[in-house]
């Protein structure tokens, strides 16, 4: 069944989402709950000791949020991360995490490192990113359709993907909400984005200390 799309339409926003992450962390550090420049194994301790090579700096917040912890790029294999629990995200990271540059020397995209972000909020907060970013981004900006589960989406809203094969459209599995969501999870409409975009389009010089 062909529907039209409008601007109550919900979309899968994908890396998109990884705005809202970074915008977490900056609230999160504004309110005098952690330092761009912390090293991440204060919040995920199985990161202690796992370096690029003897002599490279441990990886920081800043070096998540800038794509610059020295992780190999990891598209698509990130996306398909999206749904695992935060159990399965952390007994990978202990098995021992891949590194291809020193950390804070060159830019490579990395889902991983938002994925890691996800999880500072949830430690820093203690809450979930997603009730985090729902209660403090979302809510104060009048976001009333943007989810995190594509469940909840009320399913005449709910844009879906297709592929074409064997000379049909054939709908495709979207994944559910997990840890890896802080990185691409996020579903939204064009009304509400443009709520947030307006927010940020307004905003002033900023007064940030770091």
């Amino acid at each position: 069944t062909q529907k039209t799309a409008n601007n109550q339409s919900v979309y899968r926003i994908a890396s998109m989402t990884k705005s809202f992450t970074a915008m977490a962390i900056l609230k999160l550090r504004d309110a005098g709950k952690l330092h761009l420049d912390d090293p991440v194994y204060l919040y995920i301790p199985a990161l202690k000791g796992q370096k690029f090579s003897a002599d490279s700096p441990d990886i920081t917040i800043r070096h998540l949020l800038t794509h610059a912890a020295g992780f190999p790029e990891d598209n698509p294999w990130g996306d398909r991360q999206l749904a695992i629990s935060d159990a399965a995200m952390l007994s990978m990271f202990k098995k021992g995490i891949s590194f291809s540059n020193t950390p804070g020397t060159a830019y490579e995209y990395s889902n991983m490192g938002f994925a890691m972000l996800g999880y500072i909020i949830k430690k820093v907060s203690g809450q979930s990113y997603q009730t985090y970013i729902n209660q403090n981004i979302l809510k104060p900006l009048g976001m009333t359709n943007t989810y995190w589960d594509y469940t909840k989406v009320p399913q005449n809203q709910l844009a879906k993907g297709y592929r074409w094969l064997n000379d049909n459209w054939v709908e495709q599995p979207m994944l559910g909400d997990g840890a890896y969501g802080a990185m691409g999870g996020m579903l939204t409409t064009m009304d509400d984005f443009a709520k947030y975009t307006a927010f940020h389009l307004s905003a002033g010089v900023s007064n940030a200390k770091e």
